[in-house]
Protein backbone atom coordinates (compact mmCIF):
# COMPACT_ATOMS: atom_id res chain seq x y z
CA UNK A 1 0.00 0.00 0.00
CA UNK A 2 1.42 3.40 -0.65
CA UNK A 3 2.22 5.99 2.25
CA UNK A 4 -0.33 8.54 2.32
CA UNK A 5 -2.84 8.50 -0.36
CA UNK A 6 -2.95 11.11 -3.12
CA UNK A 7 -5.33 13.94 -1.84
CA UNK A 8 -7.54 15.83 -3.27
CA UNK A 9 -7.12 19.94 -3.08
CA UNK A 10 -8.58 21.75 0.40
CA UNK A 11 -12.49 22.97 -1.09
CA UNK A 12 -12.33 25.12 2.62
CA UNK A 13 -14.46 24.81 5.50
CA UNK A 14 -18.14 25.18 5.47
CA UNK A 15 -17.77 28.44 7.37
CA UNK A 16 -17.28 30.14 4.46
CA UNK A 17 -20.50 29.65 2.56
CA UNK A 18 -24.46 29.81 4.15
CA UNK A 19 -26.00 26.88 5.17
CA UNK A 20 -28.18 25.72 2.51
CA UNK A 21 -31.82 27.25 2.45
CA UNK A 22 -33.07 24.03 1.88
CA UNK A 23 -32.14 22.68 5.34
CA UNK A 24 -34.75 25.12 6.68
CA UNK A 25 -37.08 23.58 4.06
CA UNK A 26 -36.92 20.06 5.45
CA UNK A 27 -36.70 21.59 8.89
CA UNK A 28 -40.23 23.73 8.33
CA UNK A 29 -41.67 19.85 7.03
CA UNK A 30 -41.10 17.67 10.31
CA UNK A 31 -41.48 20.86 12.30
CA UNK A 32 -38.78 21.90 14.76
CA UNK A 33 -39.22 18.47 17.27
CA UNK A 34 -38.04 16.60 14.86
CA UNK A 35 -34.51 15.35 13.11
CA UNK A 36 -33.75 15.84 9.43
CA UNK A 37 -31.49 14.23 7.31
CA UNK A 38 -28.38 15.26 5.34
CA UNK A 39 -24.85 14.64 4.58
CA UNK A 40 -21.38 16.11 5.82
CA UNK A 41 -18.41 16.01 3.63
CA UNK A 42 -14.88 16.66 4.90
CA UNK A 43 -12.28 18.62 3.97
CA UNK A 44 -9.55 15.55 3.60
CA UNK A 45 -10.39 13.39 0.87
CA UNK A 46 -8.56 11.00 -0.99
CA UNK A 47 -8.01 11.37 -4.37
CA UNK A 48 -9.58 8.87 -6.44
CA UNK A 49 -7.98 10.02 -9.98
CA UNK A 50 -4.48 9.85 -8.88
CA UNK A 51 -4.92 7.01 -6.98
CA UNK A 52 -5.95 4.62 -9.90
CA UNK A 53 -2.80 6.73 -11.69
CA UNK A 54 -0.53 5.23 -8.95
CA UNK A 55 -2.17 1.82 -9.29
CA UNK A 56 -1.95 1.92 -13.43
CA UNK A 57 1.54 2.91 -12.97
CA UNK A 58 2.54 -0.19 -10.49
CA UNK A 59 0.75 -2.31 -12.95
CA UNK A 60 -1.25 -3.33 -10.72
CA UNK A 61 -4.16 -5.93 -11.98
CA UNK A 62 -8.03 -5.04 -11.27
CA UNK A 63 -8.67 -7.08 -8.35
CA UNK A 64 -4.83 -5.75 -6.61
CA UNK A 65 -6.31 -2.42 -7.07
CA UNK A 66 -9.52 -3.04 -5.65
CA UNK A 67 -8.05 -4.81 -2.49
CA UNK A 68 -5.51 -1.78 -1.98
CA UNK A 69 -8.50 0.89 -3.04
CA UNK A 70 -11.01 -0.41 0.03
CA UNK A 71 -7.76 -0.64 2.37
CA UNK A 72 -6.94 3.20 1.90
CA UNK A 73 -10.20 4.59 1.50
CA UNK A 74 -11.55 2.79 4.73
CA UNK A 75 -8.44 3.63 6.94
CA UNK A 76 -8.49 7.38 5.68
CA UNK A 77 -12.04 7.52 6.21
CA UNK A 78 -11.68 6.31 9.69
CA UNK A 79 -9.01 8.06 10.67
CA UNK A 80 -10.35 11.31 9.44
CA UNK A 81 -13.86 10.95 10.71
CA UNK A 82 -12.91 9.44 14.66
CA UNK A 83 -13.06 12.87 16.56
CA UNK A 84 -15.92 14.37 14.50
CA UNK A 85 -18.39 11.15 15.30
CA UNK A 86 -17.14 11.18 19.00
CA UNK A 87 -18.44 15.12 19.07
CA UNK A 88 -21.64 14.30 17.16
CA UNK A 89 -22.17 10.77 19.41
CA UNK A 90 -22.16 12.97 22.48
CA UNK A 91 -25.11 15.19 21.11
CA UNK A 92 -27.23 11.89 20.91
CA UNK A 93 -28.15 11.59 24.51
CA UNK A 94 -29.12 15.29 24.62
CA UNK A 95 -31.84 14.59 21.78
CA UNK A 96 -29.82 16.87 19.73
CA UNK A 97 -28.55 13.85 16.83
CA UNK A 98 -30.08 11.02 15.79
CA UNK A 99 -27.73 8.84 14.20
CA UNK A 100 -24.56 9.68 12.49
CA UNK A 101 -22.68 7.10 10.76
CA UNK A 102 -19.63 7.63 8.94
CA UNK A 103 -18.86 6.26 5.04
CA UNK A 104 -16.13 5.24 2.90
CA UNK A 105 -16.47 6.01 -0.30
CA UNK A 106 -16.09 9.07 -0.03
CA UNK A 107 -14.74 11.54 3.36
CA UNK A 108 -18.55 11.95 4.47
CA UNK A 109 -20.98 11.44 7.22
CA UNK A 110 -24.62 10.48 7.42
CA UNK A 111 -26.32 12.78 9.83
CA UNK A 112 -29.85 12.61 11.06
CA UNK A 113 -30.21 15.90 13.75
CA UNK A 114 -31.93 18.97 14.50
CA UNK A 115 -31.23 21.84 12.08
CA UNK A 116 -29.03 23.58 14.87
CA UNK A 117 -26.53 20.39 14.73
CA UNK A 118 -25.99 21.21 11.42
CA UNK A 119 -25.65 24.84 11.56
CA UNK A 120 -22.99 24.53 14.55
CA UNK A 121 -20.99 21.51 12.22
CA UNK A 122 -20.34 24.91 9.48
CA UNK A 123 -17.77 25.88 12.13
CA UNK A 124 -16.29 22.77 12.61
CA UNK A 125 -12.46 23.00 11.15
CA UNK A 126 -12.69 19.84 9.69
CA UNK A 127 -16.17 19.94 7.56
CA UNK A 128 -16.50 21.03 4.11
CA UNK A 129 -19.78 20.87 2.83
CA UNK A 130 -23.30 20.18 4.04
CA UNK A 131 -25.31 18.93 2.02
CA UNK A 132 -28.91 18.67 2.95
CA UNK A 133 -31.35 15.10 2.31
CA UNK A 134 -32.60 15.13 -1.59
CA UNK A 135 -36.00 13.43 -2.44
CA UNK A 136 -37.19 12.88 -5.80
CA UNK A 137 -40.57 11.94 -4.24
CA UNK A 138 -41.30 15.02 -3.46
CA UNK A 139 -40.18 16.23 -6.92
CA UNK A 140 -42.23 16.31 -10.29
CA UNK A 141 -42.66 12.99 -12.44
CA UNK A 142 -40.68 13.35 -15.07
CA UNK A 143 -41.86 13.75 -18.72
CA UNK A 144 -39.30 10.94 -19.54
CA UNK A 145 -41.06 8.79 -17.48
CA UNK A 146 -44.46 9.12 -19.65
CA UNK A 147 -42.81 8.88 -22.37
CA UNK A 148 -42.42 5.18 -22.21
CA UNK A 149 -46.09 4.22 -20.53
CA UNK A 150 -48.23 2.17 -22.31
CA UNK A 151 -49.91 -0.80 -22.18
CA UNK A 152 -47.42 -4.08 -22.54
CA UNK A 153 -48.41 -6.34 -25.46
CA UNK A 154 -48.60 -9.70 -25.56
CA UNK A 155 -45.32 -11.37 -24.49
CA UNK A 156 -44.16 -13.12 -27.87
CA UNK A 157 -43.37 -16.99 -27.05
CA UNK A 158 -39.84 -18.02 -26.98
CA UNK A 159 -36.47 -16.43 -25.78
CA UNK A 160 -36.27 -12.52 -24.90
CA UNK A 161 -35.63 -11.12 -28.96
CA UNK A 162 -32.05 -9.48 -27.62
CA UNK A 163 -30.58 -13.91 -26.94
CA UNK A 164 -30.73 -14.19 -30.67
CA UNK A 165 -29.76 -10.38 -31.47
CA UNK A 166 -26.38 -10.46 -29.68
CA UNK A 167 -25.64 -14.15 -30.63
CA UNK A 168 -25.44 -15.27 -26.72
CA UNK A 169 -26.59 -18.76 -27.07
CA UNK A 170 -23.29 -19.52 -28.86
CA UNK A 171 -21.13 -18.24 -25.99
CA UNK A 172 -23.05 -19.75 -23.24
CA UNK A 173 -22.60 -23.21 -24.96
CA UNK A 174 -18.95 -22.33 -24.54
CA UNK A 175 -19.15 -21.83 -21.38
CA UNK A 176 -19.36 -17.85 -21.11
CA UNK A 177 -22.24 -16.96 -19.36
CA UNK A 178 -20.55 -14.88 -16.37
CA UNK A 179 -19.90 -17.47 -13.79
CA UNK A 180 -17.71 -16.17 -11.18
CA UNK A 181 -18.93 -12.37 -11.68
CA UNK A 182 -20.90 -10.63 -9.47
CA UNK A 183 -22.98 -7.77 -10.58
CA UNK A 184 -24.22 -5.15 -8.50
CA UNK A 185 -27.00 -2.80 -8.41
CA UNK A 186 -28.21 0.38 -6.42
CA UNK A 187 -31.79 0.58 -7.58
CA UNK A 188 -35.74 0.11 -5.99
CA UNK A 189 -34.65 -3.42 -4.75
CA UNK A 190 -34.85 -6.91 -5.74
CA UNK A 191 -37.47 -9.49 -6.09
CA UNK A 192 -35.43 -12.02 -4.69
CA UNK A 193 -37.60 -14.82 -4.85
CA UNK A 194 -38.50 -14.77 -8.72
CA UNK A 195 -37.36 -17.64 -10.60
CA UNK A 196 -35.33 -15.24 -12.75
CA UNK A 197 -32.93 -14.07 -9.84
CA UNK A 198 -33.41 -16.72 -6.74
CA UNK A 199 -30.66 -18.75 -7.75
CA UNK A 200 -28.14 -15.87 -8.68
CA UNK A 201 -28.02 -14.60 -4.90
CA UNK A 202 -24.31 -13.80 -4.04
CA UNK A 203 -23.40 -13.66 -0.37
CA UNK A 204 -23.61 -11.62 1.34
CA UNK A 205 -26.57 -10.32 -1.47
CA UNK A 206 -28.47 -7.65 -0.27
CA UNK A 207 -29.02 -4.37 2.05
CA UNK A 208 -31.55 -2.06 2.97
CA UNK A 209 -30.98 1.28 3.85
CA UNK A 210 -34.10 2.62 3.69
CA UNK A 211 -36.63 0.20 5.73
CA UNK A 212 -34.26 -2.16 7.02
CA UNK A 213 -35.90 -5.28 5.74
CA UNK A 214 -33.70 -8.05 5.88
CA UNK A 215 -35.15 -9.71 3.23
CA UNK A 216 -35.07 -8.72 -0.37
CA UNK A 217 -37.90 -7.03 -2.05
CA UNK A 218 -38.61 -4.21 -4.96
CA UNK A 219 -40.64 -1.34 -4.13
CA UNK A 220 -41.57 -0.58 -7.98
CA UNK A 221 -40.33 -3.42 -9.53
CA UNK A 222 -37.85 -1.50 -11.64
CA UNK A 223 -34.52 -2.97 -10.24
CA UNK A 224 -35.66 -6.26 -10.57
CA UNK A 225 -36.44 -5.55 -14.29
CA UNK A 226 -32.99 -3.98 -14.68
CA UNK A 227 -30.73 -6.81 -12.94
CA UNK A 228 -32.58 -9.41 -14.77
CA UNK A 229 -31.83 -8.29 -18.00
CA UNK A 230 -28.01 -8.91 -16.82
CA UNK A 231 -28.07 -12.07 -15.51
CA UNK A 232 -31.90 -13.67 -15.05
CA UNK A 233 -32.15 -17.18 -15.36
CA UNK A 234 -34.68 -19.00 -17.36
CA UNK A 235 -38.21 -18.70 -16.54
CA UNK A 236 -40.22 -21.70 -17.81
CA UNK A 237 -37.72 -22.42 -20.09
CA UNK A 238 -37.72 -18.58 -21.72
CA UNK A 239 -34.42 -16.94 -21.69
CA UNK A 240 -34.26 -13.12 -20.81
CA UNK A 241 -30.80 -12.25 -19.25
CA UNK A 242 -27.34 -11.85 -20.94
CA UNK A 243 -24.95 -13.39 -18.52
CA UNK A 244 -27.46 -16.73 -16.40
CA UNK A 245 -24.26 -17.50 -14.72
CA UNK A 246 -23.40 -14.48 -13.05
CA UNK A 247 -24.59 -13.79 -9.19
CA UNK A 248 -25.69 -10.49 -8.27
CA UNK A 249 -25.82 -7.76 -5.06
CA UNK A 250 -28.18 -5.44 -4.42
CA UNK A 251 -28.75 -2.46 -2.08
CA UNK A 252 -32.20 -0.33 -1.93
CA UNK A 253 -31.00 3.06 -2.72
CA UNK A 254 -34.14 4.27 -4.96
CA UNK A 255 -37.02 3.26 -2.85
CA UNK A 256 -39.98 3.60 -5.23
CA UNK A 257 -37.55 4.14 -8.23
CA UNK A 258 -36.67 7.68 -6.62
CA UNK A 259 -33.77 9.27 -6.46
CA UNK A 260 -32.54 10.41 -2.83
CA UNK A 261 -28.70 11.75 -2.03
CA UNK A 262 -28.82 10.27 1.66
CA UNK A 263 -29.88 6.85 0.81
CA UNK A 264 -27.97 6.90 -2.29
CA UNK A 265 -24.87 7.38 -0.16
CA UNK A 266 -25.58 4.78 2.60
CA UNK A 267 -26.44 2.17 0.11
CA UNK A 268 -23.55 2.73 -2.32
CA UNK A 269 -20.75 2.50 0.90
CA UNK A 270 -22.53 -0.82 1.51
CA UNK A 271 -22.52 -2.03 -2.09
CA UNK A 272 -18.77 -1.24 -2.34
CA UNK A 273 -17.01 -2.60 0.44
CA UNK A 274 -19.40 -5.33 1.67
CA UNK A 275 -21.07 -6.80 -1.21
CA UNK A 276 -17.85 -6.25 -3.73
CA UNK A 277 -19.56 -6.18 -7.35
CA UNK A 278 -17.49 -6.59 -10.43
CA UNK A 279 -19.82 -4.68 -12.17
CA UNK A 280 -22.64 -1.54 -11.09
CA UNK A 281 -25.83 -1.22 -13.03
CA UNK A 282 -27.05 2.34 -12.83
CA UNK A 283 -30.68 2.97 -14.43
CA UNK A 284 -30.97 7.05 -13.13
CA UNK A 285 -30.60 9.99 -13.73
CA UNK A 286 -30.82 13.92 -13.12
CA UNK A 287 -32.60 15.03 -15.81
CA UNK A 288 -32.07 16.18 -19.67
CA UNK A 289 -29.10 17.99 -20.32
CA UNK A 290 -27.69 17.61 -16.81
CA UNK A 291 -24.43 18.09 -16.00
CA UNK A 292 -25.19 17.37 -12.04
CA UNK A 293 -21.46 15.88 -10.13
CA UNK A 294 -23.57 14.41 -7.00
CA UNK A 295 -22.68 11.32 -7.86
CA UNK A 296 -18.92 11.57 -9.23
CA UNK A 297 -17.13 10.91 -6.62
CA UNK A 298 -19.34 7.41 -5.68
CA UNK A 299 -18.78 6.64 -9.34
CA UNK A 300 -14.66 7.18 -8.70
CA UNK A 301 -15.05 5.40 -5.87
CA UNK A 302 -16.32 2.12 -7.76
CA UNK A 303 -13.83 2.52 -10.92
CA UNK A 304 -10.79 2.67 -8.57
CA UNK A 305 -11.87 -0.44 -6.53
CA UNK A 306 -12.33 -2.24 -9.92
CA UNK A 307 -15.96 -2.32 -10.53
CA UNK A 308 -17.07 -1.45 -14.05
CA UNK A 309 -20.33 1.26 -14.04
CA UNK A 310 -22.96 1.19 -16.76
CA UNK A 311 -25.49 3.57 -16.64
CA UNK A 312 -28.62 4.86 -18.39
CA UNK A 313 -28.19 7.36 -21.13
CA UNK A 314 -31.67 8.51 -20.14
CA UNK A 315 -35.34 8.38 -21.67
CA UNK A 316 -35.63 12.01 -22.86
CA UNK A 317 -35.20 11.68 -26.62
CA UNK A 318 -35.60 11.99 -29.60
CA UNK A 319 -33.80 15.57 -29.09
CA UNK A 320 -30.15 16.52 -29.02
CA UNK A 321 -28.40 16.71 -25.93
CA UNK A 322 -30.99 15.12 -23.56
CA UNK A 323 -28.35 12.83 -22.11
CA UNK A 324 -28.39 12.71 -18.13
CA UNK A 325 -25.78 12.30 -15.72
CA UNK A 326 -24.45 10.13 -14.11
CA UNK A 327 -24.14 8.64 -17.59
CA UNK A 328 -23.09 11.70 -18.96
CA UNK A 329 -19.97 12.74 -16.66
CA UNK A 330 -16.38 12.71 -17.79
CA UNK A 331 -12.86 13.71 -16.18
CA UNK A 332 -12.48 10.03 -15.39
CA UNK A 333 -9.37 8.48 -15.10
CA UNK A 334 -7.34 7.97 -17.63
CA UNK A 335 -8.42 10.03 -20.65
CA UNK A 336 -10.98 11.81 -19.24
CA UNK A 337 -14.07 10.08 -20.70
CA UNK A 338 -17.26 9.09 -19.06
CA UNK A 339 -18.48 5.99 -17.54
CA UNK A 340 -20.56 3.71 -20.04
CA UNK A 341 -23.50 5.21 -21.19
CA UNK A 342 -26.06 3.18 -22.39
CA UNK A 343 -28.63 3.84 -25.54
CA UNK A 344 -31.55 1.81 -26.02
CA UNK A 345 -32.59 -0.06 -29.37
CA UNK A 346 -35.57 -2.27 -30.58
CA UNK A 347 -35.52 -5.39 -32.20
CA UNK A 348 -34.74 -4.37 -35.73
CA UNK A 349 -31.79 -2.50 -34.24
CA UNK A 350 -33.21 1.13 -34.21
CA UNK A 351 -32.16 3.44 -31.40
CA UNK A 352 -35.98 3.89 -29.80
CA UNK A 353 -37.53 7.47 -30.08
CA UNK A 354 -36.90 7.98 -26.02
CA UNK A 355 -33.68 6.92 -26.10
CA UNK A 356 -31.57 10.24 -25.07
CA UNK A 357 -28.94 12.00 -27.84
CA UNK A 358 -25.58 13.44 -27.49
CA UNK A 359 -23.90 15.71 -27.11
CA UNK A 360 -23.68 15.60 -23.49
CA UNK A 361 -24.16 17.92 -21.60
CA UNK A 362 -21.08 18.31 -19.65
CA UNK A 363 -19.27 20.56 -22.51
CA UNK A 364 -17.50 18.25 -23.77
CA UNK A 365 -16.74 16.57 -27.13
CA UNK A 366 -16.74 13.12 -26.06
CA UNK A 367 -18.87 10.99 -27.43
CA UNK A 368 -22.21 10.63 -26.21
CA UNK A 369 -23.51 7.90 -25.13
CA UNK A 370 -21.24 5.13 -25.99
CA UNK A 371 -23.30 1.76 -26.81
CA UNK A 372 -26.68 0.58 -27.39
CA UNK A 373 -28.12 -2.36 -26.13
CA UNK A 374 -31.79 -3.98 -26.17
CA UNK A 375 -34.54 -1.65 -24.63
CA UNK A 376 -37.65 -2.29 -26.22
CA UNK A 377 -40.25 -5.07 -25.26
CA UNK A 378 -38.18 -7.24 -22.92
CA UNK A 379 -40.00 -10.08 -20.64
CA UNK A 380 -38.62 -8.93 -17.26
CA UNK A 381 -39.72 -9.93 -13.68
CA UNK A 382 -43.16 -8.52 -12.47
CA UNK A 383 -45.51 -9.27 -9.37
CA UNK A 384 -47.80 -11.13 -8.40
CA UNK A 385 -46.41 -14.77 -8.75
CA UNK A 386 -42.29 -15.59 -8.99
CA UNK A 387 -42.55 -16.53 -12.66
CA UNK A 388 -44.50 -13.32 -13.60
CA UNK A 389 -43.13 -11.15 -16.64
CA UNK A 390 -44.38 -8.49 -18.20
CA UNK A 391 -42.76 -6.37 -20.96
CA UNK A 392 -40.63 -3.26 -20.08
CA UNK A 393 -38.75 -0.80 -22.52
CA UNK A 394 -35.98 2.05 -21.75
CA UNK A 395 -32.28 2.43 -21.29
CA UNK A 396 -32.55 1.11 -17.77
CA UNK A 397 -33.01 -2.15 -19.69
CA UNK A 398 -30.26 -1.60 -21.72
CA UNK A 399 -27.90 -1.33 -18.79
CA UNK A 400 -28.77 -4.75 -17.99
CA UNK A 401 -27.93 -5.73 -21.19
CA UNK A 402 -24.29 -4.28 -21.85
CA UNK A 403 -23.94 -4.97 -17.43
CA UNK A 404 -24.23 -8.87 -18.54
CA UNK A 405 -21.82 -8.39 -21.23
CA UNK A 406 -18.98 -6.34 -19.13
CA UNK A 407 -19.35 -9.78 -16.82
CA UNK A 408 -19.14 -11.81 -20.35
CA UNK A 409 -15.64 -10.04 -20.09
CA UNK A 410 -14.40 -10.34 -16.84
CA UNK A 411 -15.39 -13.73 -16.83
CA UNK A 412 -12.83 -14.67 -19.56
CA UNK A 413 -10.34 -11.46 -17.90
CA UNK A 414 -10.82 -11.23 -14.71
CA UNK A 415 -7.35 -8.98 -13.89
CA UNK A 416 -8.15 -6.60 -16.77
CA UNK A 417 -8.30 -2.99 -15.25
CA UNK A 418 -11.65 -0.84 -15.63
CA UNK A 419 -10.75 1.37 -18.12
CA UNK A 420 -10.00 -1.19 -20.70
CA UNK A 421 -13.25 -2.82 -20.09
CA UNK A 422 -14.66 0.15 -20.99
CA UNK A 423 -12.72 0.85 -24.24
CA UNK A 424 -13.01 -2.77 -25.61
CA UNK A 425 -16.75 -2.90 -25.06
CA UNK A 426 -16.63 0.59 -26.74
CA UNK A 427 -13.90 -0.46 -29.86
CA UNK A 428 -15.70 -4.08 -30.77
CA UNK A 429 -19.10 -2.89 -30.77
CA UNK A 430 -21.05 -3.25 -34.26
CA UNK A 431 -22.04 0.18 -35.82
CA UNK A 432 -25.54 1.04 -36.10
CA UNK A 433 -26.85 4.05 -38.95
CA UNK A 434 -25.74 6.63 -39.14
CA UNK A 435 -22.44 5.65 -40.51
CA UNK A 436 -19.31 6.20 -37.45
CA UNK A 437 -19.29 7.13 -33.80
CA UNK A 438 -22.81 9.38 -33.25
CA UNK A 439 -25.17 10.62 -31.41
CA UNK A 440 -27.98 7.74 -31.17
CA UNK A 441 -25.86 5.07 -30.64
CA UNK A 442 -22.21 6.03 -29.87
CA UNK A 443 -19.88 3.03 -31.07
CA UNK A 444 -23.27 1.17 -32.08
CA UNK A 445 -24.52 -2.29 -30.90
CA UNK A 446 -22.77 -4.30 -28.10
CA UNK A 447 -21.10 -6.81 -30.04
CA UNK A 448 -20.44 -9.94 -27.14
CA UNK A 449 -18.66 -12.38 -29.37
CA UNK A 450 -16.29 -9.51 -30.54
CA UNK A 451 -15.72 -8.64 -27.26
CA UNK A 452 -15.00 -11.88 -25.50
CA UNK A 453 -12.37 -12.51 -28.70
CA UNK A 454 -10.75 -8.79 -27.47
CA UNK A 455 -10.91 -10.23 -23.87
CA UNK A 456 -9.16 -13.27 -24.85
CA UNK A 457 -6.26 -11.73 -26.57
CA UNK A 458 -5.75 -9.25 -23.80
CA UNK A 459 -5.59 -12.27 -21.52
CA UNK A 460 -2.88 -14.28 -24.03
CA UNK A 461 -0.59 -10.71 -24.13
CA UNK A 462 -1.26 -9.93 -20.17
CA UNK A 463 -0.27 -13.35 -18.96
CA UNK A 464 2.00 -13.39 -15.99
CA UNK A 465 4.59 -15.88 -17.14
CA UNK A 466 4.89 -19.91 -15.06
CA UNK A 467 7.85 -19.74 -12.43
CA UNK A 468 9.58 -23.26 -12.72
Amino acid sequence: MPPGPPRLADPGPASAHPLDPHFAVLAAESSHQHFIRGLVDLRAQVDKHALMAQQAERGLSRLESRAETLAVLEEFAAKQQAGLLALLDDLIPEGQVDYAQGLRFHDRIYLSARIEVFESLREHPAVARLIPEFDGVREAEREAGRKLARIAPTIPPGDSWGIEALGLRALWDAGIDGRGVIVGILDSGVMGEHLALVDGRADPYWHDPVTGDPSPFDSKPHGSMVLSCAVGREVESRAIGTAPGARWVAAMSNHHNSYNNVNMSLAADWLLFEGRPDVLLGAWGHGPGSCDPRDREMVQAFRAAGVVPVFAAGNDGPHPGTGQTPAALTGLFPDGKGPLAVAAIDHNLHVVDASSRGPRGCGSAIPFPDIAGPGWDLPVPTAPMNNSLTLASGTSMAVGWIGGVVALVLQVAPEMPVWEVEDLIRSTARDLPPEGIDDLSGYGLVDPAAAIAAARSWVATHEKPKRQ
